[in-house]
């Protein structure tokens, strides 16, 4: 289908484009160019050797576990304004089109598309384990590094990025520890912990449609509460025999007679294509005023 060539051939620019330094997979260095002023729409690890962008998620919580940054709100530090940046520039996408970074451009997306390929036994993510994710977002990425701080004086840390995200540990933590032996970087009981966290979640996604954006993935949480009332969206004729087709093929297991706008919903078309009653659109929400 044109559509689904269209995606992968976007979801593999994507990952190219953000990975441009490939110096740094040869000496395990980590890029510092201007471009890391810039965050790559997607989980994507700034201490990947080979990335040339930074993570959204990661720069928000090093910015929220910077000493003294509550207080320094009103005085209009630096990083207060970094921070509005950020979060200006995930609404922009999520006002926009939802969750539509998820299905076309976040490289770990890409990842457990591919995996869940694989053939094996496969078993569905519960419905209410969605809501997981919204914990995630509240607790790892703001709370912890806005309030703990494991060294008194001192700043917190970013503890999403150092206790659950698989995709540093695959693009970051992985290829620097080889690189250089364990010699500088860590490799005690913290990265043992990322090791497991990443391999349940790989084997997971063989088994099952994306869980990780499903259930834990911080700005999928993020995304999917503004695309409630994002401009790009679905829609479902009366003329939809309610066949199931589209669920068959969504990536994130929705039905989306029942559900067109849900937060899951990661706007990568599938279910356009399957439809055998042409029933469902991609459509544009009309503002009126009052």
């Amino acid at each position: 289908m044109v559509r689904e060539k269209a995606r992968r051939l976007v979801q593999f620019s994507s990952l190219v484009l953000s990975n441009l330094y490939f110096q740094g997979l040869i000496q395990g260095a980590i890029f510092t160019g201007r471009s890391k002023m810039f965050c790559m729409p997607g989980l994507h690890c700034y201490s990947c050797p080979s990335s040339v962008l930074a993570c959204p998620v990661g720069t928000v919580q090093n910015v929220l576990s910077s000493q003294g940054f509550l207080g320094g709100i009103a005085t209009g530090r630096p990083d207060a304004i970094i921070l509005l940046g950020v979060i200006g520039f995930l609404l922009t996408f999520g006002f926009i089109a939802g969750r539509f970074a998820c299905g076309w451009i976040c490289p770990f997306g890409l990842l457990q598309g591919l995996l869940y390929k694989i053939p094996s036994p496969k078993i569905k993510v519960p419905a209410q384990w969605r809501d997981a994710k919204y914990a995630v977002l509240l607790i790892f990425v703001v709370l912890l590094p806005l309030t703990l701080r494991t060294v008194p004086g001192a700043g917190g840390d970013p503890w999403f990025c150092k206790a659950i995200c698989p995709s540093g540990t695959l693009t970051a933590g992985i290829p620097l520890v080889l690189h250089d032996g364990g010699d500088t970087f860590q490799t005690g009981f913290l990265f043992s912990w990322k090791i497991v966290v990443l391999l349940l979640i790989l084997l997971w996604s063989v088994a099952s449609k994306r869980p990780f954006c499903r259930v834990l993935c911080p700005l999928g949480a993020f995304w999917g509460l503004a695309g409630k009332v994002s401009i790009f969206r679905m829609r479902v004729d009366s003329s939809c025999i309610q066949c199931n087709k589209c669920r068959s093929v969504c990536p994130v297991d929705i039905a989306v007679y029942i559900e067109p706008n849900s937060t899951e919903c990661i706007r990568c078309g599938r279910c356009i294509d399957v439809c055998p009653v042409h029933a469902i659109h991609h459509d544009i929400q009309k503002r009126t005023g009052i």
